[in-house]
């Protein structure tokens, strides 16, 4: 996936299916919803194999229901017991095992078939049934496009939803083929992994497509995506290649950037694993209300339409793209091709298309300098995640496919992508890239566990890897490094690095990495001396550089080849405050500024230090728009709910009101007055009009607004898109500006789409007002909803933003009553996703009602329980960050 996908249905109730050919007994099997345990699927996986599908769907875009056959050939190697067949909540109409009718007995979660009607050897198992479209994005979806009434459909299937859409062995280890026949109406197109041998056109408006049998894979990466979508033939790509999207969306799609970073990915993934591309063509679906941001369908692979803009990108925004297309395509060998056995080791698939995705932007794009400087903030993530009281080792414990969900995290990703390049700098590009090679040869088409990666990476390079094996990817937690060094006559006469980590996570680990010295130069900071560091114990002496020029800044993760934490040393502070801006390399900026936003959030360097250094050093001079842009997101947030000077000033007891407004208004002149001075259709322009809607926050900011959006205000090189008009009257209303709804409305006439539904939605539920904020509570309660699952999020997302507190406060008491509601009535996933409305002030009331929810909901779903204690966690954080601050 190309980011996290967290949906996952958990239905309570079990209840009776009426069958046209027999009737569905009260189950014998119950559980509490559709969830595999790892030991039923390793019992599963050692009778069942050489599986094949071949499957009928009939398909409508005028009813909500779906209907279809599963017919499904098996090898059986043991039938003493009761086969499990997975099927989430659909209808069952006839069961045929090897020919004869078998009664139906299931539970709404799978379908167990008898002992006594199994063979030992091969079995076939037919299967018709009924199933409603998902309304939720997982399994099957059915999407209405409101300016054209248009229907789309479109599949997501990851880690347990292939049991949404069909009866099957739905587990990573159980690959299999498929075969297909799909109704639908004529004028769509029907996507899978492979193009249809033949179709045949009927008189009502319908038509079947024939798709002949597929490659073996398992049933996660299975796809079926149908509707009316354009399509982009690439005529010139390596492989048959198509780019889909619906028709109302076609106009919005920079057909060349996708081609482009389509064409570039074969190109350095075909030569870099030494295997070629293991399918027969390449399709790329752009699909809406999707919960992931890409999912790697084998062939077929989905993207959210939130990778389409309503107007021109900004540079980050195409290289995020070009990331996501490499990633993706990444994973039909690192997924697809060779595949996971079990969840457990997820991070074989989503570590290796992360850095091998940034690898190949270095290697083989227009984005060569900046694609690993964008990988540093996937290890910003994974830093977060792995100080967390929810951390877990790369290699993870998932006992079933619920807890498969609470992994899909920043050390899933994160650390694993940066173990993987820590690893390929220990061992050379020569060695890691035969070790890569050898995986794909020895295990095409077949199932892996970390035993048989860690083999062929040792085959590769000689070198024994089990040392690293078990305290890189068995073990949780980060290492600090420092530099510690003297100095007599301004030359070095110590130097020394040593390594750290958490009292409770005491595992010091090899690491390789560089470090640098810098000294200022003709008004610049610029490095002096670099040298590669192997240190496997606690320190070590480096007695090479004695005698060199004492350093005016020491950094030990230069061109950061390490995952590690970097704690400077005190000359090196008191020098970036001074100078930080006259560092010549904008990576060393951007990797010292992050390491000073670290210092500030686990409350190591003073908030209030920290935002003078900010304003003076960055926002007013900084003239590289991606260090520009990181350090614009520490002052108000990359998101309304990440951390921010402004979060803690608003939180901090002894700023004052006045102060706190003082604060905010130098921040919106100074943007103010950078971005009127920029130069127009440049990145740094950009990025300050972003920067601009997120901080501003007085009336003289919000009249620019209105005089932008009215255009009487004119930014010559920012186009004011259909998506920045309703960014501009989204700020507008959560202040509750007097002239906000009426611009909601006026807006509405211009914009007849989904996405202008879903703004008015969340313009709504963003208005700081108390009735508003009700009726959405209420709204959100609702057994049954008029409104999409995607469009449910956005309200709950919109509800208390930042800026307004004291309703978020007012909301406090409630919150937990309304959770525990929730908990009980709605599925994990919505579960989850309402946890973000806790409290979250960095007060101790908060942290005490949240710790006492915790204790008492021990046993609720992995993935809720993990997103409450990080809130809790967080409010600590933030408690430290102010406690300190208050201390100086």
């Amino acid at each position: 996936m190309g980011t996290f996908k967290v949906q996952i249905i958990l239905i309570l109730a079990l209840f009776l299916n009426a069958s046209c050919t027999t009737t569905n007994k009260k189950a014998s099997n119950k559980v509490a919803g559709p969830v595999l345990s790892q030991q039923d699927a390793i019992k599963r996986s050692k009778k069942v194999s050489k599986v094949k599908y071949e499957l009928n769907f009939n398909l409508s875009d005028k009813s909500k229901k779906f209907s279809g056959s599963s017919r499904i050939k098996f090898q059986l190697s043991d039938n003493s017991s009761p086969l499990r067949i997975d099927f989430h909540k659909g209808k069952i109409f006839t069961i045929i095992v090897n020919g004869k009718i078998s009664k139906i007995d299931y539970n709404n979660s799978f379908i167990s078939i008898n002992e006594m009607d199994l063979l030992v050897g091969m079995n076939k198992v037919e299967i018709d049934f009924e199933k409603e479209f998902s309304t939720d994005g997982s399994g099957l979806y059915r999407f209405v496009d409101l300016e054209d009434k248009r229907v789309y459909t479109y599949s997501d299937l990851e880690p347990y939803d292939a049991n949404k859409v069909f009866p099957c062995f739905d587990q990573p280890n159980l690959k299999a083929t498929y075969k297909m026949q799909v109704l639908a109406p004529s004028d769509w197109s029907v996507i899978t992994s492979v193009i249809p041998s033949k179709s045949l056109i009927h008189k009502n408006k319908t038509k079947t497509w024939f798709f002949p049998e597929s490659a073996l894979f398992s049933t996660y990466i299975w796809s079926l995506h149908a509707g009316p979508y354009h399509s982009f033939n690439d005529v010139g790509a390596k492989y048959p290649s198509r780019l889909f999207v619906r028709q109302s969306m076609k106009k919005y799609v920079n057909l060349k950037d996708w081609q482009t970073f389509t064409r570039q990915s074969f190109d350095f993934l075909d030569e870099y694993f030494g295997y070629p591309y293991p399918y027969k063509k390449y399709d790329q679906i752009i699909v809406p209300d999707f919960n992931a941001g890409a999912m790697e369908n084998v062939a077929a692979v989905t993207f959210s339409e939130r990778f389409i803009s309503r107007g021109i990108k900004t540079e980050a925004q195409r290289r995020k793209l070009a990331n996501v297309i490499f990633h993706e395509m990444a994973h039909m060998w690192f997924g697809n091709l060779v595949t996971m056995d079990w969840w457990n080791d997820l991070w074989l698939n989503e570590s290796f298309a992360t850095y091998i995705a940034n690898l190949g932007l270095s290697r083989n794009t227009e984005f060569k300098s900046n694609a690993l400087r964008d990988f540093n903030g996937t290890k910003q993530w994974a830093y977060w995640e792995d100080q967390l009281v929810t951390t877990h080792p790369i290699e993870a414990n998932v006992p079933d496919t619920s807890q498969a969900f609470a992994n899909f995290d920043g050390i899933t990703y994160g650390k694993g992508a940066a173990s993987l390049k820590q690893i390929h700098y220990f061992l050379g590009e020569k060695q890691f890239k035969e070790g890569l090679q050898i995986y794909f040869k020895r295990h095409a088409n077949k199932n892996t566990k970390l035993v048989d990666f860690i083999t062929a990476l040792q085959d590769g390079s000689n070198r024994d890897l089990k040392k690293w094996q078990k305290l890189w990817l068995q073990t949780k937690g980060v290492n600090t490094i420092s530099a510690k060094y003297t100095c007599s006559n301004n030359k070095i006469d110590s130097f020394q690095v040593e390594q750290s980590a958490p009292e409770h996570l005491n595992y010091l680990r090899p690491h390789s990495f560089k470090v640098a010295l810098l000294n200022m130069s003709k008004n610049k900071l610029k490095v002096s001396k670099t040298f590669k560091v192997h240190l496997i114990n606690k320190s070590k002496d480096i007695s090479e550089i004695i005698g060199y020029n004492c350093p005016d800044i020491v950094y030990p993760n230069f061109e950061d080849h390490d995952y590690l934490m970097v704690n400077l040393d005190k000359r090196s502070i008191r020098n970036l405050e001074l100078n930080i801006n006259k560092i010549s390399s904008p990576f060393l900026r951007q990797l010292l500024w992050s390491t000073l936003w670290n210092m500030v959030y686990y409350a190591r360097y003073d908030y209030k230090k920290y935002t003078d250094l900010v304003i003076e050093k960055s926002l007013k001079v900084e003239q590289d728009d991606i260090v520009l842009g990181k350090t614009l997101d520490t002052i108000h947030g990359k998101y309304s709910t990440g951390p921010s000077i402004q979060f803690y000033a608003s939180n901090d007891m002894t700023v004052s009101s006045d102060q706190f407004k003082a604060l905010s208004s130098k921040v919106e002149s100074a943007i103010w007055d950078r971005l009127s001075q920029s130069k127009p259709k440049s990145e740094v322009q950009k990025i300050l009009f972003k920067s601009f809607l997120s901080a501003a926050h007085s009336k003289v900011g919000f009249e620019k607004l209105k005089s932008i959006l009215s255009g009487k205000t004119i930014i010559k090189g920012i186009k004011i898109d259909q998506d920045k008009r309703w960014s501009i009257i989204s700020k507008l209303s959560s202040y509750g500006i007097e002239e906000a709804d009426k611009l909601v409305k006026d807006e509405l006439k211009i914009d007849l789409s989904n996405s202008g539904k879903k703004m008015k939605i969340r313009n709504s539920a963003i208005r700081p007002i108390w009735k508003n904020k009700k009726h959405w509570l209420e709204e959100l309660k609702k057994d049954k909803t008029e409104y999409s699952y995607a469009q449910i999020k956005s309200v709950i997302y919109s509800l208390f933003p930042r800026d307004q507190k004291d309703l978020r406060i007012k909301y406090s008491t409630s919150f937990f009553k309304d959770m525990d509601w929730v908990i009980k009535n709605k599925d994990s996933s919505f579960a989850a996703t309402f946890t973000s409305l806790a409290p979250n002030d960095c007060s101790k009331k908060s942290q005490k009602s949240l710790l006492e929810f915790i204790h008492e909901h021990q046993g609720i779903k992995a993935k809720v329980l993990k997103k409450l204690k990080i809130i809790h966690q967080e409010n600590k954080r933030c408690m430290k960050v102010l406690n300190l601050a208050s201390s100086k």
